[in-house]
């Protein structure tokens, strides 16, 4: 995927842009209907998003960790399980 700034593109394109970034983002379909892209736009999460998502991964961690442990089952194990088919 190529990378561009937005000082890199028309005012046009940077005021369309501007708009979308603004809402959900733009779904781009061709004169049949059918879906040829889509812009999302990136929001970065606010520090208590990301403390509630650190927060859930250690707490999956764990059960996770003491599930394996219960089962005999090791991390080797499950990356075997997963490259298996490769």
């Amino acid at each position: 995927m190529k990378k561009i700034r937005l000082t890199e593109v028309s005012e046009a394109v940077r005021a369309f842009l501007n708009q979308v970034l603004q809402g959900d983002g733009v779904e781009i379909e061709d004169e049949d209907g059918r879906t040829r892209g889509q812009f999302v736009p990136h929001r970065d999460p606010t520090a208590d998003e990301e403390r509630r998502a650190d927060a859930s991964l250690e707490r999956l961690r764990k059960r996770t960790g003491e599930s394996m442990r219960k089962h005999g089952v090791t991390e080797d194990d499950v990356m075997e399980a997963i490259l298996e088919d490769d």
